[in-house]
C-alpha cells in the first residue's frame, strides 16, 4: 500500500476499526497496522489510535514489522507522551497517565539500546523530560545536541517550544531570530517569531516577519490578512489614529478577499473596520463602494434561510455602531 493510500483511506480505515469495536485484537495485525500508518502518512493529531494499536502492534507483531518496527516505536512514544499530556489535565488520570509514561520510558529505553549514538534517540530523550517535568534538564540535553550538531533543526525547534512553554518568549525569539539568520526561507520560523513578538506588543518586529512570510509565499491570502490586522492596530484604535497605515491595511485586506473572494470573514471584518476608521479621520476618503461591499458580504455570510439568526443580530448592531 503507498503513501498516498494511507492518507486518504484514514477514514475508511477508522471505519473498518469501528465495526470490530476498535479492539485491536480483533483487528488484527494488518488494520491495526494499515490504521497506524494512516495517521503518520495523513499527519493528523490522534494520538489515542495511535497508542491503542501502535502499543497492540509492538507487543504482539514486532518481529512482523520488520525494520518499520523503530519507526513504529519513535510513533507510539511520541504518541504516548502527547496522550499523557491530555490525560494529566483530569485530576483522576493520575494512574493512567503513570502507566502511559511508564511504557514511553520503555520504548525510549529500547530505542536507546539499538541506537546509542543517535541524536535523534536523544531528542527523544529530552523530549521524555519535558514530559515529566524536568525543563531544565531538558534544555541541557538539546544544548549538548546542538553542540555537537548545529544544524538540527528538531532540536532547535523543541528549544523554542520549550521556552515558549516556560514563558520566556525573549529567550525564544533570540532562538528562532539566530535560526533565520541562517535559514531564512523557513515559514514555520517566521510565523511563530511574529506570535512571540505580537505577544510582547512588538508590532513592527511582527510586521517585518509577515512581510518575510509574503515573500516566501504571496499567494498565501492569511499572511495579508495578518499583515492588514498588525498594521491597523499600529495604526487605529487607542495608539493614536495613522491614516497611512489604516489605508495600507485595507489594501491587504482586499487583496486577500482577491485571493479568496469566498469564506474569508477575517479579511472582510478587517476590511469594514479600516473602512470605518478612515471615514472617522480626517483625511479619511469616500469608501463608500467598500462599505456596502463588506456590509452585505458579511450579512449574507451570517443569513441563515431567511431567519435573522443570533450572530446576524449582533454583525447588523456592530455594523450600526461602527457607521452611527
Amino acid at each position: 500500500m503507498s503513501a498516498g493510500t494511507y492518507a486518504l483511506s484514514l477514514e475508511e480505515h477508522q471505519a473498518a476499526a469501528l465495526s470490530r469495536g476498535n479492539d485491536p485484537s480483533r483487528c488484527g495485525y494488518t488494520l491495526s497496522r494499515n490504521l497506524v500508518m494512516a495517521v503518520r502518512e495523513a499527519r493528523v493529531h490522534r494520538p489515542d489510535l495511535v497508542v491503542k494499536f501502535g502499543c497492540y502492534l509492538l507487543s504482539n507483531h514486532g518481529s512482523r514489522l520488520g525494520y518499520e518496527v523503530w519507526a513504529m516505536y519513535e510513533q507510539v512514544f511520541v504518541a504516548l507522551l502527547q496522550y499523557a499530556k491530555k490525560l494529566g489535565k483530569g485530576s483522576s488520570s493520575r494512574t493512567t497517565v503513570s502507566k502511559e509514561m511508564q511504557l514511553a520510558q520503555e520504548y525510549c529505553a529500547t530505542l536507546s539500546v539499538q541506537f546509542p549514538m543517535s541524536l535523534r534517540v536523544r531528542r527523544l530523550a529530552a523530549m521524555l523530560l519535558e514530559a515529566k517535568g524536568e525543563f531544565e534538564a531538558a534544555m541541557s540535553e538539546y544544548d549538548a545536541i546542538m553542540k555537537e550538531d548545529p544544524n538540527n533543526l528538531f532540536a532547535m525547534k523543541r528549544q523554542v517550544a520549550l521556552l515558549r512553554g516556560c514563558n520566556k518568549p525573549t529567550e525564544a525569539a533570540c532562538k528562532l531570530v539566530n535560526h533565520l539568520n541562517f535559514v531564512c526561507a523557513d515559514a514555520d520560523a517566521w510565523l511563530v517569531l511574529a506570535d512571540l513578538y505580537l505577544q510582547q506588543q512588538q508590532h513592527r518586529k511582527a510586521a517585518f516577519c509577515v512581510e518575510e512570510l509574503i515573500l516566501i509565499n504571496p499567494m498565501n491570502y492569511m499572511y495579508h490578512v495578518r499583515y492588514g490586522e498588525i498594521l491597523f492596530t499600529m495604526g487605529g484604535g487607542e495608539r493614536g489614529h495613522n491614516a497611512e497605515l489604516v489605508r495600507t491595511a485595507r489594501k491587504y485586506f482586499a487583496h486577500a478577499l482577491e485571493l479568496k473572494p469566498n469564506q474569508n470573514l477575517r479579511a472582510l471584518y478587517g476590511l469594514l473596520l479600516c473602512c470605518a476608521a478612515a471615514g472617522k479621520g480626517s483625511k479619511g476618503r469616500d469608501v463608500t463602494e467598500l462599505v456596502t461591499f463588506a456590509k452585505q458580504s458579511l450579512l449574507d455570510a451570517y443569513a441563515g434561510h431567511g431567519a435573522e439568526t443570533p450572530m446576524l443580530m449582533v454583525v447588523q448592531a456592530m455594523i450600526a455602531t461602527l457607521f452611527a
